[in-house]
């Protein structure tokens, strides 16, 4: 399981790669990068304020603050810090990946005005096909839109996937088993802000 120190690291990586885009003048600022700079900033005041309390165990052993002592308390119990980052992952995702479905509509609106398509997917390819990013990237980013979505939507029922067509993804090192009826296995908060800000900036900064 990845460290809370890991995971500031990864904030900072990409919180570091948005300013030097927005610097260089690859990508503009928008309403998509001011509310996922909002959303990465929140993540990271969250883990610190955890981290910082999870420091102070030994610096303040014998505090009387009783918000402090139920924190040590509830902190020792067994599964606790797994089930906090499953809970930040569940929430972070489901706004993270609404706010890319956002940008999507609005993109495919300004590009094509009143030609409308019913399923995002079928937006999220006419875009790409529209700023000539050819397969096997075109191909990749597809199937990594359509993976983050399933994974969302299986918030709706219990992390369980419903639909009756099997899907099979492979993301990166991670292999995910799509069947109707089983769990999804789930993702890490940053590996859905990471893909998802690259899809952004390639797309941006295509012609």
């Amino acid at each position: 399981m990845t460290t809370i120190a890991q995971t500031l690291l990864d904030i900072e990586k990409v919180q570091q790669d948005i300013q030097k885009q927005l610097s260089s003048g690859k990508v503009q600022q928008s309403t998509f990068i001011k509310d996922m700079t909002n959303i990465i900033a929140v993540y990271y005041f969250d883990l610190l304020a955890h981290s910082s309390l999870d420091d102070s165990k030994t610096k303040l052993s014998n505090t009387s603050n009783p918000f402090l002592v139920k924190y040590h308390s509830l902190s020792k119990k067994v599964g606790m810090h797994k089930e906090y980052i499953r809970w930040l992952n569940i929430g972070g995702v489901f706004v993270v990946c609404n706010t890319f479905e956002k940008f999507v509509r609005e993109t495919h609106r300004q590009l094509f005005k009143d030609e409308k398509i019913h399923h995002l997917k079928d937006a999220y390819e006419h875009i790409l096909r529209s700023k000539n990013i050819d397969n096997p990237t075109l191909s990749r980013m597809v199937m990594e839109f359509i993976l983050i979505r399933f994974i969302r939507n299986s918030f709706y029922h219990g992390d369980t996937y419903t639909n009756k067509k099997t899907r099979t993804f492979v993301f990166g090192s991670e292999t995910y088993e799509l069947e109707e009826g089983k769990p999804v296995k789930p993702i890490r908060l940053m590996t859905a802000i990471a893909i998802f800000w690259q899809h952004y900036s390639t797309i941006m900064s295509s012609p």
